[in-house]
C-alpha cells in the first residue's frame, strides 16, 4: 500500500501546502515589449548623404497610426488589466545626421522628432516610453579598396563624438534624454559600456545570450558577442573588465529577443517558469515598427504571456515600459527625481555653469550640453566642487550660446533636467497652424507637401490675386532670419512673391523666378524686432500673367539663430566616382554662405593631385547665397585616388575645412548622359521620366509617334581606337523591343544593334565593340522602328564608350588587325551591383574556365564557360545569392594559356 493510500487526507494536505507555499513564493514578470524604431524608407548605406521618406509616421494606414491607437491597445492587457505599454527606442546618429532631409528641424533625430509630433498625444495616454537606439555607424573604408560605407564601427570610440551630439540634440531640441537604452546590432565593447556607465544611463536591454558574430565584409553590420552572458531573464551589474558578465559596474544589463526568436523557441515558458520558482523576470521583447507583421507580433506576445499564465499558476505578468519594469524589480519605494539646480557664471564674454542636486545621482556628472548659434551641439565636462555640486571646465562663448541644459537621475531611474535659453526656438509655422491664415484666392488642400503632411493650393485665375499669411508673436528681443519652402506641386506657378512685415510695415519683398526650387529652404530676410512685436510672411501671386496655374502654400521658418558669416559645404566629400585617365574630370562643389555678412574664400589646396578652378580667389560669396565652383583634376596613373581638399576662408568659426576626395582612375572613356545639351539631341516629342539610373534624369517617347521618335549621342573622342559601347536605361518592364542602335562616325553608319531594352536594364549593356577614331564626331542614334512587339515607350539615359585597344593594330576600315595574345581585360562596371561583364580575347580555339576567388585564396565561383573560337568574348557575370560584398580576384583559365589574376568589387 502507497503512503499515498494509506495516508490519502494527510498526502492531500501536504500537495497543497507545497503548492500554496510555491504560489506565495512565486515571482513576477515584467514584460517589456517595444521597438528599435527607424526610417528604412531612403535609407542605404553605401551613400553618405540619405533622403528618408517619413510615411511611416505620416500615413493613417501605416504601422505608426495604428499601434498608437488605445482601442489596439485595449485588446492586450497583462494579468492586471493593464492595457501593453511599448517602448520606442528611437534610432539617431551619424547616417540620420547627414540626411538631407529639408522637411525635419534636425534630420539626426527626425525619428523622435516625428514621433513626438503626430504621435506625442497618444503616447502620453498609453503610458509609452521614448528613448534612444544607436547604431555605429561611421562612414569609413576599413578594407582599403576605395568604397566607402556606413559600416558598423570597430569601436565604439570611433562614434563617441556623434553619440555625444546625439545625446545632446535628444536632450535640448526634444526634452527626451534616455535611461533605458538599446545598442544598434546589440553591439556593445568595455569603452561603450564604461561610458554609459560612468555619463549617461542605468538600465541597458541588448544582451542577446548567447550570440556571436564576427565575420565583417564591408558593408558592416551585425557584429556582437554575447556568448559569455547571463542566459537568465533576470538583470545584472556588467563588470568593468567584461560588459557580458556579471560584475560591480553600477548599471544594469538585461536579456532580450527579438519577437521571431519569442515566438519560434521557448524563451516565454523559461521566464514563467523561472518566476514560478520563486525569483522576478524582466525581459525585452522588441521588433522594428516598419516591419510588416508588427502588429501581428504584439498580439502574439499577448496570446504567448497568457498562455504561460495559465500553465504556470501563481505566475503573473505586468506590461511594464523599461523604466517602469526596472524599477519594479528594483522594488523602488523612491520615486523622487533628484532636484537639479542649473545656473551660469559669466566671465567677460566666457559662460560656465554650475549644477546642483539635492540627492546622489547615478552618473559621475550630470550630462550638460550646450546649442550654439551655428546649430552645434557640445558636450560639456564637469568637475565636482562639493558634495552634489559640479562646475564645467570649459567655459563657452556668450554670445555663441543659444540654450544649455544638464539632466540626471539617480539609480533607480528617476530622472529631471533643466533648461537655460538664451534665444528663443526655431519657430516653423506650417500651413496647419495657428498662425497660418488665407487672405484671398480659392485655396484648397494637397497631399503633395514639403513640410507637415500637407499643404494649400490656390489655383490663379485671370483676374485674381492668391494671398495668404503666416505670423508670428515675437517671444524677446533679437535678430531674427526668415526662411520659406514650397512643395514640388504640377503646374506651379514660377512668379510670386514673399513679403516679410513687421508690425504691417514691409521690411522686405524677395520676388520668386523660375529658377526656385521646391523642397528647399529660400532665405528671405533678417529683421530686428522687439518683444511682442508681430512679424508676418505673406505670399501673393496674380493669374492675370500665368492663368490656372497652382500657388503652393506650406511653410516659414523664422529662426533667431542669426551668425555674421558661416561657411556650409554641403556634400561633405568629393566623390569623383570612375574617372577616365588623362582626361579632365569637372566637380560640382556647392559652397553656401548661410550668415548675414559676405563670406571671403581664400584659397583651395589639395594635397596630393593638381587642381584647377573656374575661380579667381579671394572670392566672395555674399550673405545667404551660394557658389557652385568648377574643381577640375587631371590623373595620369590608373588606380585609386585619395586626396583632400582644403578650403580656406574668414569664418570665424570654421576658417580651415578639409574634404576627403576619392576615385577610381581606369582605361580611357567616355561617358554621355541625356542631361548634357551640347552632347545629345532629341527628335519628335520626348518627356523626363521619374525613373532614372545614371545622372538625375532619364527620357522616354511612347511608340510609334508621327514622326517616329529618335535621339542621339554625340561626342569627339580624345583617342583612336577599339571601343566598346554601352548603353544605359531605368530598370523597365514596358520599353521596346526593338530600339534601333546606330552607330555613326562623321555622318556614316559603321554598326548597327537592334535592342530590346527590357533586357538587362537597369544595368549598363553591351552594344558591341567598334573602332573609332579620335577628334571625330561620333554617333549612337537611337531610333524608334515601328517595328516593337511589346513595350509602350522608348528610353534613352547614357552612353559609354569604353577604350579596349588604343590604335596600334587597328585597320582605319574598322576591321580588327591580328591580336597575337592572350588578353583579360578589367570588369565593368566595378565595383558591380548584381552583374558586371568580363572581355577577352583568344587567340585560338579553346575551353575556357572562369574562376572567382576571395581575397583569402578561396574559390568562390567556378564557371565552365565552354569551348570558344579565337577572337574576343564578352561574359556576363551574376554574382550568386550566398555571395557577400567585397572584393575579389577573377582569372581565366583556357586550354592553352593561364590569365592572370584581375581585382573586382562587389558591392550588394
Amino acid at each position: 500500500m502507497t503512503p499515498q493510500q494509506r495516508f490519502p487526507a494527510a498526502f492531500i494536505l501536504f500537495l497543497t501546502i507545497t503548492v500554496f507555499v510555491r504560489l506565495l513564493n512565486a515571482g513576477e514578470v515584467y514584460l517589456v515589449i517595444g521597438s528599435d524604431t527607424a526610417i528604412w524608407d531612403g535609407m542605404s548605406v553605401s551613400r553618405f548623404h540619405c533622403t528618408y521618406n517619413p510615411d511611416l509616421y505620416l500615413n493613417p494606414d501605416r504601422n505608426a497610426y495604428r499601434v498608437m491607437e488605445p482601442e489596439f491597445r485595449s485588446g492586450m492587457v497583462d494579468s492586471y488589466g493593464q492595457p501593453m505599454k511599448l517602448t520606442w527606442w528611437m534610432m539617431a546618429g551619424n547616417i540620420f545626421r547627414y540626411a538631407t532631409n529639408t522637411n525635419i528641424p534636425v534630420p539626426n533625430i527626425m525619428t523622435l522628432y516625428l514621433m513626438k509630433k503626430y504621435h506625442g498625444d497618444n503616447i502620453r495616454l498609453n503610458g509609452d516610453e521614448l528613448t534612444l537606439h544607436y547604431h555605429t555607424f561611421v562612414w569609413t573604408d576599413y578594407d582599403q579598396n576605395g568604397i566607402y560605407f556606413w559600416n558598423q564601427a570597430k569601436s565604439f570610440l570611433e562614434s563617441l563624438d556623434d553619440f555625444n551630439v546625439t545625446l545632446a540634440q535628444f536632450l535640448i531640441e526634444e526634452h527626451v534624454f534616455p535611461v533605458s537604452f538599446r545598442s544598434g546590432w546589440h553591439y556593445m565593447d568595455n569603452d561603450w559600456q564604461h561610458y554609459l556607465d560612468e555619463r549617461v544611463l542605468p538600465f541597458s536591454m541588448h544582451n542577446d545570450y548567447p550570440a556571436k558574430r564576427t565575420e565583417d565584409p564591408e558593408p558592416i553590420d551585425n557584429i556582437y558577442d554575447w556568448s559569455q552572458a547571463p542566459s537568465a531573464f533576470v538583470p545584472y551589474h556588467p563588470s568593468g573588465a567584461n560588459y557580458q558578465i556579471p560584475g560591480d559596474g553600477p548599471g544594469w544589463q538585461v536579456r532580450s529577443a527579438h519577437f521571431w526568436k519569442a515566438r519560434v523557441n521557448d524563451y516565454m515558458d523559461s521566464v514563467f517558469i523561472a518566476a514560478q520558482n520563486g525569483g522576478d523576470q524582466v525581459v525585452c521583447f522588441w521588433g522594428h515598427l516598419p516591419e510588416s507583421d508588427f502588429l501581428d507580433n504584439l498580439q502574439i506576445m499577448n496570446e504567448r504571456a497568457h498562455q504561460c499564465e495559465q500553465k504556470y499558476p501563481g505566475v503573473k505578468f505586468r506590461y511594464c515600459t523599461a523604466i517602469e519594469a526596472m524599477q519594479r524589480w528594483l522594488k523602488n519605494t523612491d520615486a523622487a527625481a533628484p532636484n537639479l539646480q542649473f545656473t551660469d557664471e559669466q566671465d567677460g564674454d566666457e559662460l560656465y555653469f554650475h549644477v546642483e542636486s539635492d540627492k546622489e545621482i547615478f552618473q559621475q556628472q550630470p550630462f550638460v550640453a550646450v546649442k550654439t548659434i551655428y546649430e552645434e551641439y557640445q558636450v560639456l565636462d564637469c568637475r565636482l566642487v562639493s558634495e552634489n555640486h559640479w562646475r564645467t571646465i570649459r567655459p563657452v562663448s556668450r554670445a555663441m550660446v543659444a540654450k544649455a541644459a544638464v539632466t540626471a537621475c539617480d539609480s533607480l531611474g528617476n530622472q529631471a533636467m533643466e533648461f537655460i535659453d538664451y534665444l528663443p526656438d526655431d519657430c516653423f509655422i506650417d500651413n496647419g497652424d495657428e498662425g497660418y491664415q488665407e487672405l484671398a484666392g480659392n485655396w484648397g488642400t494637397s497631399s503633395v507637401f514639403s513640410w507637415g503632411n500637407d499643404s494649400r493650393v490656390a489655383q490663379l485665375q485671370p483676374e485674381d490675386t492668391a494671398l495668404v499669411s503666416w505670423n508670428y508673436r515675437v517671444p524677446r528681443s533679437a535678430a531674427y532670419n526668415v526662411f520659406v519652402q514650397f512643395p514640388d506641386i504640377s503646374n506651379r506657378a514660377t512668379r510670386f512673391r514673399y513679403r516679410v512685415r513687421l508690425n504691417e510695415q514691409n521690411q522686405d519683398t524677395v520676388a520668386a523666378n523660375d529658377e526656385w526650387q521646391p523642397n528647399r529652404w529660400y532665405y528671405l530676410a533678417t529683421v530686428q524686432v522687439e518683444q511682442d512685436d508681430r512679424l508676418s510672411v505673406v505670399l501673393s501671386a496674380s493669374g492675370q500673367t500665368q492663368p490656372y496655374k497652382l500657388l503652393p502654400a506650406d511653410v516659414v521658418r523664422i529662426t533667431p539663430l542669426v551668425r555674421e558669416k558661416d561657411i556650409d559645404i554641403p556634400s561633405q566629400m568629393i566623390e569623383l566616382g570612375a574617372v577616365s585617365v588623362l582626361d579632365t574630370v569637372v566637380y560640382q562643389l556647392e559652397m553656401r554662405n548661410i550668415g548675414v555678412g559676405d563670406l571671403t574664400i581664400s584659397a583651395f589646396q589639395t594635397e596630393k593631385y593638381p587642381i584647377t578652378t573656374d575661380v579667381a580667389f579671394p572670392l566672395v560669396i555674399p550673405a545667404m547665397s551660394s557658389r557652385v565652383i568648377s574643381l577640375k583634376f587631371l590623373f595620369e596613373e590608373l588606380g585609386t585616388v585619395q586626396d583632400t581638399l582644403v578650403v580656406r576662408s574668414d569664418d570665424p568659426k570654421d576658417p580651415v575645412i578639409k574634404m576627403a576626395i576619392r576615385g577610381e582612375v581606369e582605361q580611357y572613356f567616355e561617358i554621355i548622359d541625356n542631361e548634357d545639351s551640347t552632347k545629345y539631341e532629341e527628335f519628335g516629342e520626348w518627356h523626363y521620366s521619374v525613373a532614372n539610373v545614371y545622372g538625375p534624369t532619364s527620357r522616354y517617347a511612347w511608340l510609334n509617334r508621327t514622326p517616329l521618335a529618335s535621339a542621339r549621342f554625340f561626342t569627339r573622342l580624345k583617342k583612336s581606337g577599339t571601343y566598346e559601347i554601352f548603353e544605359i536605361v531605368p530598370t523597365t518592364v514596358n520599353s521596346t523591343d526593338d530600339a534601333l542602335y546606330q552607330i555613326k562616325v562623321n555622318g556614316a553608319v559603321v554598326a548597327t544593334y537592334h535592342v530590346d531594352q527590357n533586357e538587362g536594364s537597369g544595368d549598363w549593356v553591351s552594344l558591341g565593340q567598334v573602332y573609332l577614331p579620335a577628334e571625330t564626331e561620333v554617333e549612337v542614334r537611337i531610333s524608334d522602328t515601328g517595328q516593337s512587339t511589346k513595350g509602350s515607350v522608348i528610353r534613352t539615359d547614357a552612353i559609354r564608350f569604353s577604350l579596349i585597344e588604343e590604335g596600334t593594330g587597328i585597320a582605319e576600315g574598322g576591321n580588327t588587325g591580328t591580336i597575337r595574345d592572350f588578353r583579360l581585360e578589367q570588369n565593368f562596371p566595378n565595383p558591380f551591383n548584381a552583374a558586371t561583364q568580363i572581355r577577352y580575347y583568344l587567340p585560338q580555339t579553346s575551353p575556357v574556365m572562369l574562376e572567382i576567388f576571395t581575397v583569402a585564396g578561396q574559390q568562390a565561383v567556378r564557371e565552365d564557360l565552354g569551348t570558344q573560337p579565337a577572337g574576343w568574348h564578352r561574359f556576363r557575370f551574376k554574382a550568386p545569392a550566398n555571395m557577400a560584398s567585397g572584393i575579389y580576384y577573377y582569372r581565366l583559365v583556357t586550354g592553352h594559356k593561364r590569365a592572370r589574376f584581375k581585382k573586382m568589387i562587389y558591392v550588394k
